[in-house]
């Protein structure tokens, strides 16, 4: 990594301004991550990677993006799929709308000056990654035109496209890069500084059927691996996190203060299986849902087999500050988050072997390893059926416009469902909590 770092693509001047600064900055703290992944060093990477509030953006320095930048984007992205870092991957993705923003001001205060500055940007169009540069395409239409939301932008810059370059090379190559933008941003933290990405369900819908039919046309199945997993965990994080248009909201942590003191004194966050919560109910509403007659529009979303293929820890937060019955019930010492950075600071590691294949470069490492952060997702509790049915319905909408058998749909939704199964309340004695959910 460091040979890459230095080499003789930099600019002797690098850095020259505060975006190059900050990833620099991030790649040295991934790098120092990956060779000491403890959670110290965890810590110190979502810090600077999270950036709550939009004065922490500078735009110091000279205006330039060269091919070193382009391709450190690259770097950076990479190794956020490689450790399982979505903040990382999320963190590129602002970079590069932020970077697709400012050169359009540049180009404006060019026409001010008689310069003659392009809104393009040489350095992402010949260098960046395809979900990347369909990201950038995507943005500076939507921030040049601002004639459409964001989701539209997105699919129509795909359909133009494929219009434009038809063949089956380019058609697979805009489904790839379609398909991973939009489970990257499906990992995002919220919606504080990225309003954009807080699609609707209407936008949801457009962006998935348009998927969908790429899907189709480039002949891959979704209930087949790799493309299953990608859609199933896209599609929950999507779904679960648009609960409550997004959560913009400060979270919370009540607990005594022996654990607490416990917690101090060994940095340490339990999880509990889902046997030893206090509510007796657990996953037993949304199976009780699917026995109700008369709401589930498809036959083949009925006779759903809820048995747990997983087994399940939870951590839980609340929504609401400073609430005397949850210092009553769950202990007096508050611990607040401005920013939703949890999953990430509670995901086990899992340290994976990777050894060099046979055909490999033979100067690659025969074997290395690596960090890799395990799957949590998070959710809003629903605490009312009706909305709940309402969400169901949606997920099977999607599901239906799936080009595959109806026993396939099903086998799909019978899977999905296990994302859904501790998302879902009694309403009587637990909406007084208002539960953010950990799973892992």
């Amino acid at each position: 990594m460091d040979s890459f770092l230095d080499s003789e693509n930099k600019p002797k001047d690098w850095p020259v301004n505060a975006r190059e600064a900050k990833l620099e900055a991030v790649y040295r703290t991934v790098t120092q991550y990956k060779n000491n992944p403890n959670y110290i060093n965890r810590e110190v990477l979502l810090a600077l990677l999270n950036e709550h509030d939009l004065n922490q953006r500078s735009y110091l320095g000279e205006v330039r993006v060269s091919d070193y930048e382009a391709e450190m984007t690259n770097l950076l992205y990479t190794m956020g799929l490689m450790y399982n870092i979505n903040s990382l991957r999320t963190f590129i993705y602002e970079i590069v709308g932020d970077t697709t923003r400012f050169q359009k001001m540049q180009s404006w205060f060019g026409e001010l000056s008689g310069e003659k500055i392009s809104i393009d940007i040489p350095a992402y169009d010949n260098c960046l990654l395809p979900p990347l540069k369909l990201y950038h395409y995507a943005y500076q239409k939507y921030n040049l035109d601002k004639d459409k939301e964001f989701s539209e932008k997105i699919v129509d810059l795909v359909n133009e496209l494929l219009a434009y370059y038809d063949s089956e090379e380019m058609l697979e190559s805009v489904t790839s890069a379609f398909v991973e933008m939009l489970y990257d941003l499906s990992c995002a933290h919220g919606a504080k500084k990225t309003a954009i990405w807080r699609f609707s369900r209407e936008d949801l819908l457009k962006l998935f059927r348009l998927e969908n039919e790429l899907i189709a046309r480039t002949k891959q199945v979704p209930t087949e691996r790799p493309l299953k997993g990608l859609l199933m965990m896209q599609i929950s994080n999507f779904i679960l996190k648009s609960r409550n248009d997004y959560n913009e909201d400060s979270i919370c942590k009540y607990i005594s203060q022996n654990a607490a003191r416990k917690g101090i004194e060994n940095h340490q966050l339990w999880m509990k299986k889902t046997s030893l919560l206090n509510d007796q109910r657990e996953a037993h509403v949304v199976p009780e849902l699917f026995k109700e007659a008369g709401w589930i529009p498809y036959t083949w979303a009925n006779n759903i087999d809820f048995t747990a293929t997983r087994t399940y820890y939870v951590t839980s937060f609340c929504k609401e500050i400073n609430n005397e019955e949850m210092k009553k019930d769950y202990g007096e010492c508050i611990y607040g988050y401005k920013d939703d950075r949890i999953a990430e600071l509670i995901a086990p590691v899992y340290m994976q072997l990777l050894t060099r294949r046979k055909e490999a470069d033979d100067r690659l490492p025969e074997a290395v390893t690596r960090p890799f952060l395990s799957q949590v997702i998070a959710f809003d509790i629903l605490y009312d059926r009706a909305q709940a049915k309402e969400e169901l319905i949606f997920l099977m909408n999607i599901i239906n416009e799936f080009c595959i058998p109806y026993e396939n749909k099903k086998s799909f939704l019978q899977e999905i469902m296990q994302y859904w199964i501790l998302s879902v309340k009694d309403q009587g004695p637990w909406e007084k909590e208002k539960e953010r959910r950990y799973v892992l």
